[in-house]
């Protein structure tokens, strides 16, 4: 019985690596359909010609058809990022955009196989875990960042580098780490409350320190109108299609955007008024479970959350696996079931991936509160990292 478990693993893990390499390689088959090229390459072609309207849509659509000399992409031109992400990829304009691309996606394997290295120790060689690694960082939704081109699989080197740097006591370091998800605000957004409320004031101050160097650059690059033109463009624009956070879900019921961002300001007042309620068993997890709780509620109750976001929780996963070995192999190979089924769906009900992660986070608190302990109380996580609070 053994045995076919590990060979149903097998398959199951190669199954998940392969899709990665077809994605890739469907992203550089239709690369004028992906967002690094209709979206991060165009508006960073923009700022090396001295053009800063990248937050205009037209501007930006004109300037791509200039650039690829192609018809209309399927998708919208629009970038949303802060100007640091478009600023960042100056270089690989003087790249050709297929060129280009295909150096995007070769440094995002590169930051997921070194977020999967930093791991390491929790692996520990031990064949289950080493799957549901595989299972997280590859598994069917998390391989559309690939798909689209997309920042998420760097983004999840990031997080993936907070987690390690509290292992070792870097707490401000982690909170800076864990700050470069502002190029994406909705995965992080709450993550500040989080670390303020359970007293983490290292990381609240790391956290700090990034997003004055993303505020200081945004301004820096585009002067303070276009800037003002982000904070704009970002909210009412980005939730237009059903998607997988609580808020996001309800565009499958009719809801407008306005209601969509409405929703998700109530949901952060109802986690904060809940996190100062139940504060000392906050204060009682370790900094690691503490970021972990920081990211799910951000992305539960984030306006905008697609499929290749999931990528951003691998990290939790490989963790968890440390104390919940089942539960975490279950969560895994549950986003890359509901991935699956959300595709047979209309997109208008592709709402299982949104339900996973959901139930992510159910089972995931459930796990913590699991565990009563104190302050003095050294958990298995604890114990293996050696980063007892």
């Amino acid at each position: 019985m053994k045995r076919v478990t590990r060979v149903a693993g097998l398959i199951v893990a190669c199954a998940c690596l392969g899709n990665v390499l077809a994605e890739i390689l469907r992203s550089l088959r239709d690369a004028y359909n992906t967002d690094f090229l209709s979206s991060f390459y165009t508006a960073a072609s923009m700022l090396r010609h001295g053009d800063h309207t990248i937050y205009c849509s037209g501007c930006l659509q004109a300037h791509a058809q200039q650039l690829f000399h192609t018809g209309s992409a399927i998708f919208r031109f629009q970038y949303d990022n802060p100007p640091l992400g478009a600023w960042l990829l100056q270089p690989l304009t003087y790249l050709s955009p297929e060129m280009a691309l295909a150096t995007f996606l070769l440094v995002t394997c590169i930051a997921v196989g070194a977020a999967g290295w930093l791991l390491r120790h929790h692996l520990n060689r031990d064949p289950r875990r080493v799957l549901i690694g595989v299972l997280a960082f590859a598994s069917l939704p998390a391989a559309m960042t690939f798909a689209y081109g997309q920042w998420d699989g760097l983004l999840a080197l990031a997080v993936t580098g907070a987690f390690v740097a509290l292992q070792q006591d870097r707490r401000v370091l982690a909170g800076m780490l864990i700050a470069v998800l502002l190029l994406k605000p909705q995965l992080v957004w709450l993550v500040p409350i989080v670390v303020a409320i359970a007293g983490s004031w290292r990381i609240f101050s790391g956290i700090i320190i990034s997003a004055f160097v993303y505020g200081l650059t945004s301004i820096a690059i585009l002067g303070w109108s276009d800037t003002y033109l982000w904070v704009r463009q970002i909210s009412p624009n980005i939730v237009a299609r059903a998607g997988l956070s609580l808020p996001h879900m309800l565009v499958s019921f009719g809801a407008t955007s306005s209601m969509v961002v409405a929703s998700s300001a109530v949901l952060a007042v109802v986690v904060t008024v809940t996190l100062l309620i139940a504060r000392s068993w906050l204060r009682s997890l370790t900094r690691q479970q503490q970021l972990a709780v920081g990211l799910l509620v951000s992305m539960l109750a984030a306006p905008h959350l697609l499929s290749y976001d999931l990528i951003i929780v691998a990290p939790v996963i490989v963790l968890w696996a440390c104390e919940q070995e089942r539960h975490a192999l279950a969560v895994a190979l549950g986003f890359s079931a509901a991935f699956l089924i959300d595709t047979a769906l209309p997109s208008s009900w592709a709402i299982l991936e949104g339900l996973a992660l959901l139930g992510f986070a159910a089972l995931y608190f459930y796990d913590l509160g699991s565990f009563p302990r104190t302050s003095t109380t050294t958990t298995p996580l604890e114990a293996l990292s050696g980063s007892a609070t």
